[in-house]
């Protein structure tokens, strides 16, 4: 049974395909980017528990994100 689950960001370029964090996440931060992507991603992976507990998971499942120091900076 599964009990967690990591959400992994990930960029699909069109000319370079599925770029991995260490690609773009500087820039997102040096730009500030990062706060709203950070959103976005807390939102998906608690929206995806919300489906996955629906669908039988267990309520028991838990989901990591890995927060930015400048997210956590600013809130």
């Amino acid at each position: 049974r599964i009990v967690g689950a990591e959400a992994l960001l990930r960029w699909r370029d069109p000319e370079h395909g599925l770029l991995g964090p260490a690609s773009f996440l500087s820039l997102a931060e040096d730009t500030g980017l990062i706060v709203a992507i950070g959103e976005q991603v807390l939102r998906d992976a608690c929206r995806a528990v919300v489906q996955w507990r629906a669908a039988g998971a267990g309520s028991d499942l838990r989901v990591s994100v890995n927060i930015s120091a400048v997210q956590l900076r600013e809130h």
